[in-house]
């Protein structure tokens, strides 16, 4: 059973240390936090998602939080901002009253400060949401739902190994996956979401050549769902040929019986990978415990990695690591004929990324010119 949304929270802050204070406070009132270190990157978040709350230092390099929460109000005018400061001024105060700050914290504060700040700040967000609206709206975008499907390569064979696939809608009122994701979250339903995209897979399924394998995106909420591991669910039909990706980018940690679920599935028929390997919360241990028999290197390991010593040994030695337990590796986000060609050298066959090919409606080839640069 899904649990009532609890709430999203961006988090900025440019003391590392603070960051990770605020990001346990928050998780212990079963909020998630999402945390950037300058004023820069947290607009970029906040054009892209859709924030419960926004907890922001005001003294930072390269800006301050009052012009953020100035730049957030125009991308979001009823967003709850709380501020921080470890110095104080009147003026500050006054800029934040002005813009709606909700609440004004001098630094240090107690850490049930903090909480009830910013879980006081989530719930008026969520209370004041318009809850039948909202699942309007995810009706709408599961209507017009459909399934890109990018090549995984062997670059060994110069051939499609397999696709992922890669859900989009074309509804006009939600903007992509991450909002389409946002409203499932938001009204409890992303058992609907996941069960629709499993479904849509297991019909495209029939037109993949032979052989060829499908992997399939996991959101963590839907190792609880128990149609997934029905063997009458629509993709459990196919189960032979899908790969399960569990991404490293949220934590399973916190799943009961993890391990077993996965034996579940395996008993199924599919198999399994560990997707975004590098930039996530648990990383190498959970591919231990989980030994997929496939893992997705992070396309923060693979850009640029032909000019930097220090990833191809991070990258070389999760190669070593994944033959070690039986796994095999792929590169995703692979975009130029250098990252090919180092990735290539390190022993890595198995690419993906627009460099081949971008997302496309079924099942589209890679470039041939990509293919033929050898």
């Amino acid at each position: 059973m899904i649990q009532e949304p609890s709430g999203r929270v961006l988090v900025v802050d440019d003391d590392e240390v603070m960051l990770k204070v605020c990001s346990a406070v928050l998780s212990s009132v079963g909020l998630t936090a999402d945390l950037v270190s300058n004023p820069l990157d947290a607009l970029a978040r906040i054009r892209s998602y859709r924030y419960d709350a926004i907890v922001s230092d005001i003294r930072m390099p390269g800006g301050d939080g009052i012009s953020l929460l100035r730049a957030a109000r125009a991308q979001d005018a009823t967003v709850p901002f709380v501020l921080m400061t470890g110095a104080p001024s009147v003026e500050t105060a006054v800029s934040a009253l002005e813009y709606g700050a909700l609440k004004y914290l001098q630094k240090p504060f107690s850490v049930d400060e903090l909480a009830h700040a910013v879980s006081s700040a989530v719930h008026r967000r969520v209370q004041s949401e318009d809850l039948p609206a909202l699942r309007a709206r995810l009706d709408h975008a599961l209507s017009h739902l459909w399934m890109a499907y990018q090549p995984i390569v062997s670059w060994g064979a110069r051939a499609v190994f397999s696709y992922e696939a890669l859900f989009r809608t074309t509804a006009k009122d939600v903007n992509g996956p991450l909002e389409m994701l946002d409203l499932a979250e938001r009204t409890q339903r992303l058992f609907d979401v996941g069960r629709a995209i499993r479904a849509r897979v297991a019909h495209d399924a029939a037109a993949l050549t032979p052989g060829r394998l499908l992997f399939v995106n996991l959101h963590p909420a839907d190792l609880d769902d128990p149609e997934l591991y029905r063997s009458d669910a629509p993709l459990t039909a196919q189960a032979s040929r899908v790969v399960l990706e569990i991404t490293e980018r949220a934590s399973i940690a916190d799943l009961r019986d993890v391990l077993s679920r996965v034996s579940a599935l395996r008993a199924l028929g599919y198999r399994v990978a560990i997707d975004d390997l590098g930039a996530g919360y648990a990383g190498l241990t959970t591919f231990a415990q989980v030994q997929p028999e496939f893992v997705k290197l992070d396309g923060s390991l693979v850009r640029g990695i032909e000019k930097d010593r220090a990833r191809q040994v991070v990258v070389s030695s999760m190669i070593n690591a994944a033959r070690a337990l039986g796994s095999q590796v792929i590169a995703e986000a692979l975009e130029t004929r250098a990252e090919r060609q180092q990735l290539e050298a390190l022993g890595v066959d198995l690419l993906q990324g627009f460099y081949f090919c971008r997302p496309e409606r079924p099942f589209a080839s890679p470039r041939a010119e990509a293919m033929s640069d050898g």
